[in-house]
């Protein structure tokens, strides 16, 4: 069965609210959903995944230290043939999404495009990320990138 795993951080909960929309519209198609906030997460967590979110709200113009962290610790870890989302929610700029895209396809990932949400996300933007969590579920299963 295809595997998404979602690894967040947040501050405000607004990442993580972002995250638990994806992994709603992700468990509609019928694929096994891992939700872990970053403190709890290791590069363990991704190893069998076929699709990976990373979310991390902006942080001093950056992402968050314990997503940086993370994200580090995949350094030797190829994660080619895998569909990758980067997201988060932001008050000014998109640094961190920015951040974590760059590190995710470096390391072979097949990226969507980032799914940036400014501040609180309300139902409409709820609804953008049940849908980003559907087509990372569709592209696990077919195993391309597809994009809407």
């Amino acid at each position: 069965m295809p595997k998404l795993v979602i690894i967040y951080g947040t501050g405000s909960h607004n990442t993580e609210m972002m995250a638990r929309a994806i992994q709603e519209g992700a468990r509609t198609e019928g694929i096994e959903v891992v939700l872990k906030n970053v403190n709890d997460a290791s590069k363990n967590d991704i190893k069998d995944a076929d699709a990976i979110a990373v979310g991390s709200p902006n942080y001093n113009h950056a992402m968050m230290p314990t997503v940086r962290k993370f994200l580090g610790e995949l350094a030797d870890t190829d994660l080619s043939g895998k569909t990758g989302l980067a997201f988060g929610s932001y008050g000014w700029s998109f640094e961190a999404t920015k951040g974590i895209n760059e590190m995710l396809a470096s390391r072979g990932l097949k990226m969507l495009a980032d799914l940036c949400i400014k501040r609180m996300p309300g139902e409409d933007e709820l609804k953008e990320c049940r849908k980003a969590g559907l087509l990372l579920a569709q592209n696990s299963k077919r195993k391309e990138v597809l994009y809407v």
